[in-house]
């Protein structure tokens, strides 16, 4: 399916009945990265999957800015009719959801983000001598706004009233005490560990987090 947002052509795939649920994908990925969970989720929600300006099959270059992703999502939940949907985020997704989550309180109902950093200090040194040299010598407009955007004020955590769970991958690149740190900071935040998973192990063409959205959503 087709929806215009904010002058760009967004392709979304919907399945199921039930609570919205959107799921977010991160930079240089699209809603792909979700196929073998749509059905499984579709049994309980009815699932939009979502591709942002620029990736997969949505028009449009990608954003330049973090906050253009925010107010495409704004405005798709909104021209949908959506009734504070749950959104699970992966990575930049994620951030986005975040961002949405503080700047706009009653727009969602609950929010799961995996493998999330809000400034640097949030990320294993490895990870910068290795995919974070090879991002900049790419420096397309994803890698561009993930190096130069990917930072939120503890002070807008603070404001994010819905519940949101927190997950890290106990080997991921962004360090799990440092996710520990930033959902303690949002009211109706926590954390949860995947045991042996890495960043994208457990999300991207993964079935592990099935039962992590359907357990927090049902609570």
């Amino acid at each position: 399916m087709i929806i215009k947002v904010n002058g760009v052509d967004l392709y979304y795939q919907k399945l199921g009945q039930g609570q919205p649920l959107i799921l977010l994908h991160g930079h240089h990925l699209d809603g792909g990265m979700y196929s073998k969970v749509i059905a499984p989720l579709s049994l309980y929600y009815t699932v939009y999957t979502l591709d942002m300006r620029g990736h997969g099959l949505s028009g449009g270059d990608g954003a330049e800015h973090y906050q253009t992703e925010v107010e495409d999502l704004a405005v798709f939940i909104k021209e949908l009719g959506l009734e504070q949907p749950y959104v699970f985020g992966y990575d930049s997704g994620g951030l986005v959801t975040l961002m949405l989550a503080s700047q706009q309180p009653d727009i969602l109902g609950k929010a799961v983000v995996a493998g999330v950093f809000i400034d640097g200090r949030g990320i294993h040194k490895y990870h910068y001598l290795t995919e974070g040299v090879r991002r900049f010598l790419r420096f397309d407009r994803d890698s561009r706004v993930e190096l130069t955007e990917s930072y939120m004020e503890p002070e807008s955590l603070e404001q994010i009233q819905i519940p949101v769970l927190c997950v890290v991958g106990e080997n991921d690149w962004v360090k799990v005490e440092y996710v520990r740190w930033y959902s303690s900071l949002i009211p109706n935040g926590r954390l949860a560990l995947m045991p042996r998973q890495t960043h994208d192990s457990y999300v991207v063409n993964s079935l592990k987090i099935l039962d992590l959205i359907k357990d927090f959503c049902k609570e």
